[in-house]
């Protein structure tokens, strides 16, 4: 059975060249191979170049080299080709995913303060294109390149990489680790391009020394002391460099850039030590803040409370001060009051006193008029000569009386209101009748004495 197997392919494929026919097989086969060959040759007389190479061609006849800048397809000839990047970028990020020419691992690096660490960036390079040849017949540009490193790879190893690796470290020499943590990463990148591109400064170190301990010798330094790099300058003021080795190939550099870096463990532990301190310090300074902070609110809120008190003090002195001046008042009006009450009683009293000094002058005098009385009313001279003066006034009021009055009366029948009565004038005749029978008493009384 298993022969039979065996023997059906063998039969089918039998079957298959009798059916379709030998010659027709040769016919398709020998077709297929003047097509390779028709193929290989039109790949070897033409071919095609892209967009972002340069090709580097070489003649199969002469051995010239020119330059093909074009993108599209060009005349090959038999020649041999090789292909450059207009743009060759480095990326020493350690990323293998990234797309580049060259993807190579971190840059080891060493600052100034001898601490290692590794570089993270990139570099890009844009490569001449077909220059004319010198006086002298020699290469200039891609061809010079060519000739010199033969390839891209070539080319990418021994000059790019190189060029990038000693700017690199020669940018991080030029500060220490705290400078580039405390932010001077910005300046290494700067360095790093400023260097790529005109070439590595020429530098010098300079160690300088702490303040000297007066109680030492002058020659005895502290022992704290600071490197640091000096770039040198020449008669005119501009910086020393070296000859930048890409100038000479006609290669620029389009950017470089460090991106960061990878500090050493211990440089770490450091950084973080640092960092925490410089936290706690941070933490510390704001918590002094906000402890003054408080005390100012305290010292205002006591201040307040002292200028409250104050003011109540205040209130209750100057309440006590009216309430003095009130019983001061009080008291001067009392006291006014009194002396008043006091003034008046003594000017009663006075006035009492006085009226009793008149009343007992008033006395006396009386009593001495009583008594002169007595001791006249025992003289009948005195007492007939007051009599006398006495009558001496009766009668002239009595004889005035009568010169006033009518010895006629006059009657008058049918008198109106507001005349005098007869009634009033018999009053005064009898007036006058009395007046005149005293008058001759007297005048008796005269002539008997």
């Amino acid at each position: 059975m298993d022969s039979q197997q065996a023997v059906t392919p063998q039969g089918n494929k039998s079957s298959f060249i009798s059916r379709f026919g030998r010659r027709n097989v040769i016919l398709v086969s020998a077709i297929f191979i003047v097509l390779a060959v028709i193929a290989t040759l039109m790949s070897q007389v033409i071919s095609w170049n892209e967009a972002d190479e340069r090709l580097v061609h070489q003649s199969a006849f002469t051995g010239n080299l020119t330059v093909i800048d074009q993108a599209g397809p060009y005349l090959k000839a038999f020649g041999s080709t090789s292909a450059y990047k207009k743009v060759i970028s480095i990326n020493f990020t350690g990323d293998s995913s990234a797309t580049a020419s060259a993807i190579v691992p971190l840059i080891p690096i060493r600052f100034l303060d001898t601490t290692t660490g590794g570089a993270r960036g990139v570099s890009r390079f844009r490569l001449p294109g077909n220059v004319p040849a010198g006086e002298s017949g020699s290469l200039r540009g891609l061809l010079k390149i060519h000739e010199e490193f033969g390839s891209q790879e070539t080319l990418i190893s021994n000059l790019l990489m190189r060029a990038t690796t000693e700017n690199v470290k020669a940018s991080a020499r030029m500060m220490s680790v705290e400078q580039h943590y405390s932010g001077g990463n910005g300046q290494l990148s700067q360095d790093f391009a400023d260097q790529l591109t005109n070439g590595i400064f020429v530098t010098e170190q300079i160690i300088s020394s702490g303040e000297r301990d007066k109680t030492d010798e002058l020659n005895n330094l502290s022992k704290q002391q600071r490197v640091t790099i000096n770039i040198k300058k020449d008669s005119e003021g501009n910086a020393l460099r070296n000859a930048p080795i890409l100038g000479a190939y006609g290669i620029t550099v389009v950017d470089a850039s460090i991106i960061d870096i990878d500090y050493e463990s211990k440089v770490n532990a450091r950084l973080e030590a640092q960092k925490q301190a410089a936290a706690d310090e941070a933490l510390a300074r704001q918590n002094l803040k906000k402890a003054e902070q408080q005390a100012r609110t305290e010292v205002a809120l006591g201040e307040q409370a002292i200028a409250k008190q104050r003011a109540e003090s205040e209130k209750l002195k100057i309440k006590e001060q009216i309430d003095a001046e009130r019983v001061k008042a009080n008291a001067i009006i009392s006291a006014q009051q009194r002396v008043a009450v006091k003034a008046e009683l003594a000017k009663e009293q006075a006035e009492i006193l006085k009226q009793q000094r008149l009343e007992a002058m008033g006395m006396d005098v009386l009593a001495e008029a009583r008594q002169r009385a007595k001791s006249a009313a025992l003289d009948p001279k005195y007492v007939f000569d007051e009599t006398l003066k006495a009558e001496v006034k009766i009668q002239t009021a009595l004889f005035t009386s009568l010169g006033n009055s009518r010895l006629v009366p006059e009657i008058v029948i049918g008198a109106g209101q507001g005349e005098q009565s007869n009634g009033s004038e018999f009053m005064r005749i009898l007036a006058a009748d009395a007046a005149l029978s005293l008058q001759k008493r007297l005048d008796k009384d005269k002539k008997t004495k």
